[in-house]
């Protein structure tokens, strides 16, 4: 088994358990999996620190927009005029603890996916997917180096752009950024195309410069996160307590069954080969 294989299993296997538990604790226990993975095997070109803003504004916005609109739950915080649109009404505590609850498990399944672009290379997730799905691959790995270049593009622009004098100064400010980094993405998309032309791209089997080494700790990944989503079925399905934070919030019944899940994931996590294994 090749480490992309794993690592392709791995995030499969976190999703499934950020999105299918009904539980918090599982959530935080797959998000540190995550985030260790990212911190220890990461490619040494790909920082964290944008990734780490972004999950901060997301949950932010999804805490702040869930205690907004949901007026449900026995403590109530302050009573907003009924006149105000959408707003209007009571704002309780357990609107906004379940806003942290939704965005611990996004945080959660976005950190994991976010293995896929920063631990392994485009190149390496095709070579780990069977031969039929290899134009999927590529589509797939392409969609995925879209977003550091992107990033990587956007602080060069901004960059050169101070060095020219220019100063943010209000939404329409951002019209020259956007063109040069959206200009800079076709350009990127047009090279592309021409290199997958030039390599006759379609026209046969894919071929690999060099050979996947092969890793027994990979093997053991690939088992572990397999388990978890077993076991993740098995607790969904023999109906063990979900945490709800209504009608006033209370601390997860967390019990073996459920936390199981999200304990072989972080383990998965642990074990998963560094690029040069």
């Amino acid at each position: 088994m090749t480490r992309p294989a794993a690592v392709g299993a791995w995030v499969a296997a976190g999703l499934a358990v950020a999105l299918g538990s009904a539980d918090p604790v599982p959530q935080a226990v797959v998000l540190a999996g995550a985030w260790w993975l990212l911190a220890r095997r990461r490619e040494p070109d790909r920082g964290l620190r944008p990734l780490a803003f972004g999950l901060v504004a997301l949950a932010a916005i999804t805490v702040l927009v869930n205690g907004l609109l949901a007026h449900v739950g026995a403590t109530v915080v302050v009573v907003v005029p009924s006149w105000v649109p959408l707003v209007g009404g009571q704002l309780t505590t357990e609107g906004f603890i379940e806003g942290g609850a939704i965005a611990l498990a996004l945080v959660a399944a976005v950190s994991v996916t976010a293995v896929l672009s920063l631990v392994l290379e485009p190149a390496d997730l095709v070579d780990a997917l069977p031969r039929p799905l290899h134009r999927t691959g590529a589509a797939l790995g392409a969609a995925l180096n879209l977003v550091p270049a992107t990033v990587a593009s956007f602080v060069a622009v901004r960059d050169a752009q101070r060095l020219r004098g220019w100063r943010p100064k209000g939404p329409r400010a951002m019209v020259d950024l956007a063109v040069p980094v959206l200009l800079g993405a076709i350009e990127r998309s047009t090279e592309l195309a021409e290199s997958m032309e030039a390599r006759a791209f379609g026209s046969g089997p894919r071929t690999s410069a060099a050979e996947r080494e092969r890793s027994g700790r990979a093997v053991v990944v690939v088992a572990l996160a397999a388990a978890s989503v077993v076991v993740l079925v098995v607790a969904r399905l023999t109906g063990g307590p979900a945490w709800y934070p209504y009608p006033t919030p209370s601390v997860p019944a967390v019990t073996a069954v459920l936390l199981a899940p999200a304990l072989l994931v972080a383990a998965a996590a642990l074990l998963v080969p560094a690029g040069t294994a």
